[in-house]
């Protein structure tokens, strides 16, 4: 998988969780991770404790859709601790990156898959967004699949300790979006009104535990519930499958 991430463009890759409830109060109480980042940023990183004051990180746990890291434009905006991760981040040349939430077990605890490119210029990172964008949120959410369906970390973070039955309807919804139909489009394929597509979709989300209907498709997909033949993820040219952050890379603060 880290070559599929290299291949990407992106060679450093870190993924981990903190566990409900101890990362409100205590982020380095529960956390397991593995990182393909530099070891002396990982050392300082973690000596310095920048972990409760990465805004990179804090994003997945406020949020579902992946974000590109961007440069503030206006620093008044973060705190002073958090400027101090940003430009020892930028020292160790770690500046342009993407943050992928994911959930990990029945209780939902936040996670997320961490990707970075050093030494490329905005331009060059926007680039790879565009080009390879939604290859990365793919890979992100089909190696985190891949790794709950092992106790890599802990059995009660393994969340395939049942058998899942999806309706014909829910199954049906999550093919259609994982062909690239929006809820419209896929309510149109099924016959039937947006709300109805949105229920059957939002059933398929909860019975697999996932927080987006990207991350149930790639569950879904990974213990084998979806038919057979499924065609890849389409979008159009020059979206991004997360928020835009802006020509400039610099219209997001998150």
């Amino acid at each position: 998988m880290r070559r599929e991430f290299e291949a990407a463009g992106v060679p450093h890759v870190s993924y981990g969780a903190l566990f409900s409830p101890h990362y409100r109060s205590d982020p380095g109480r529960e956390t397991v991770y593995m990182s393909h980042f530099d070891q002396a940023f990982l050392d300082r990183y973690s000596q310095a404790g920048h972990l409760s004051h990465d805004t990179a990180v804090q994003w997945v746990f406020r949020f579902s859709q992946p974000v590109p890291w961007v440069t503030p434009r206006r620093l008044a905006e973060l705190s002073e601790r958090q400027i101090r991760v940003w430009e020892e981040g930028e020292a160790f040349g770690v500046r342009n990156g993407l943050s992928v939430p994911v959930r990990f077990g029945r209780d939902g605890s936040a996670g997320g898959l961490f990707f970075s490119a050093t030494g490329l210029g905005d331009d060059d990172w926007r680039g790879i967004l565009t080009d390879k964008g939604a290859t990365l949120v793919a890979l992100a959410y089909t190696f985190h699949e891949a790794m709950e369906r092992f106790p890599l970390f802990s059995t009660r973070v393994n969340p395939q300790d049942h058998v899942i039955h999806l309706t014909n309807r829910e199954r049906e919804s999550l093919i259609w979006s994982a062909r690239g139909c929006q809820v419209g489009e896929v309510a149109d394929r099924l016959g039937v009104a947006d709300r109805t597509a949105e229920h059957h979709l939002g059933a398929a989300r909860r019975k697999l535990m996932a927080r987006t209907t990207a991350q149930a498709v790639a569950r879904a997909l990974a213990m084998g519930l979806l038919f057979d033949g499924v065609a890849p993820l389409r979008r159009a040219p020059g979206d991004l499958p997360f928020p835009d952050p802006g020509a400039d890379l610099q219209s997001v603060s998150i």
